[in-house]
């Protein structure tokens, strides 16, 4: 290809990242605004309750969702402190940015499946398409799952020890905002295991066989994953990041043998219609 070929293709393709990329940013920004400028507020009519969005700097929609979290998650009596003046103005904007984040996903992976399904076999199209949604679906439930039901236990033991201690039971709201999008982050992230192990298998690149031979190199991941991205570098808290990764490595290896099987049958149907 020449060079009077090649610029154009690029420019083109410098284009279309820009169109796309343009309004994915635009959803964004007014996730980001709408979340930080509005609160859900409920009106009273004959004894029912309708909620609406009402304008509210200082109690927002970031606020109203930080303050549920922390009630639900921290154990009663803990104090959550601000240790510099901005940090309530950078709270808000975090977690205004992260709910923003969450639902622009959808268009994202959207507009990332329009831009590379022309450089892809319809075999690969077919494998994306097939995990898009479980994909979704699995990175919301570990989200829900790791803050809903796995954090509230796991600060009640970390209080135990506090109070164990004679220590007053404290948290600096920006440790705690770490944690909550760390947390819940890397949670979502380790339940899309099966998902990269299936679309690997259904496109041909890693066999069912594979994954089931390095179950044990999988543990030793899962361990490290935990000691990366669990809240605070202990054998604990490790453990508890990881033991989700690994049931669901096993799975996945069950899942990667039905696709696997599955892409075989296809392939043989393909192939005799073609000759």
């Amino acid at each position: 290809m020449s060079d009077e070929e090649f610029l154009p293709l690029i420019f083109r393709n410098l284009q279309e990242i820009r169109e796309r990329l343009t309004r994915v940013l635009i959803l964004f920004s007014v996730l980001v605004a709408l979340f930080l400028v509005v609160r859900i507020q409920t009106l009273s009519v004959f004894g029912h309750a309708f909620p609406f969005l009402y304008p509210s700097i200082y109690h927002n929609l970031s606020t109203q969702f930080l303050v549920i979290i922390e009630h639900h998650v921290l154990p009663k009596g803990t104090t959550v402190f601000v240790l510099k003046p901005a940090d309530g103005v950078v709270a808000n904007l975090d977690i205004s940015m992260f709910l923003a984040l969450i639902f622009t996903m959808p268009l994202i992976v959207k507009e990332l499946g329009e831009f590379l399904g022309p450089a892809m076999k319809k075999r690969e199209k077919d494998a994306l398409r097939s995990v898009i949604v479980p994909a979704t679906l699995l990175f919301t439930a570990g989200a829900v799952i790791g803050l809903w039901y796995v954090a509230p236990p796991l600060f009640d033991i970390f209080n135990g020890y506090d109070v164990g201690l004679g220590a007053a039971s404290t948290l600096s709201l920006m440790s705690f905002l770490s944690f909550l999008i760390v947390y819940t982050v890397s949670f979502g992230i380790s339940f899309e295991v099966p998902v990269f192990m299936v679309g690997l298998t259904r496109t041909g690149i890693v066999s069912a066989k594979f994954w089931k031979d390095h179950w044990r190199h999988s543990i030793i991941g899962a361990l490290i994953f935990g000691m990366i991205f669990s809240p605070g570098v202990i054998g604990f808290t490790m453990v508890i990041m990881a033991l989700p990764i690994i049931i669901l490595y096993v799975g996945g290896i069950y899942f990667a043998g039905r696709a696997e099987r599955r892409r075989k049958e296809e392939e043989a149907v393909t192939i005799p219609s073609e000759i």
